[in-house]
């Protein structure tokens, strides 16, 4: 069973990839949960919490951010597996790129997700940032 979930998984996380790219808000804010806990670590040292509306928010404003732009986000993972709650997580590296320029930063995601209804949907998120792209990792 474990196996079969997590082939099912990495499939769904490529498609969770592609529509992050895909520069859709309401396609990324549909893969969240209710009940989704987001806490994000910015440079300034300052930690922010928020919830699913804060995140629909917040794709929103990245993706009008950027129109135009053709942004692009790459992603190395760490580690992506099922845990001992039938959850998939997802620890990976983000690269950005506008305008085909590359940013010096890299962030940090850890991601969790739960089949609701038969759906992932993402129920915990936290990101750790600001590292330079030449950092290890």
């Amino acid at each position: 069973m474990k196996a079969s979930l997590m082939q099912d998984f990495q499939l769904f996380l490529e498609q969770y990839r592609e529509s992050w790219n895909g520069l859709d808000a309401a396609a990324m804010s549909n893969y969240a949960s209710k009940q989704l806990k987001v806490r994000w670590a910015n440079p300034e040292t300052v930690v922010a919490d928020w919830g699913t509306e804060n995140a629909e928010q917040g794709w929103k404003q990245a993706y009008e951010r950027y129109r135009g732009r053709n942004p692009k986000w790459r992603f190395e993972d760490v580690l992506v597996e099922i845990n001992e709650q039938q959850e998939g997580v997802a620890v990976f590296w983000v690269t950005f790129e506008v305008d085909g320029n590359p940013s010096d930063a890299k962030l940090l995601f850890v991601e969790a997700f739960r089949k609701e209804k038969g759906e992932w949907k993402k129920i915990r998120e936290y990101v750790e940032n600001k590292f330079s792209r030449t950092s290890s990792g």
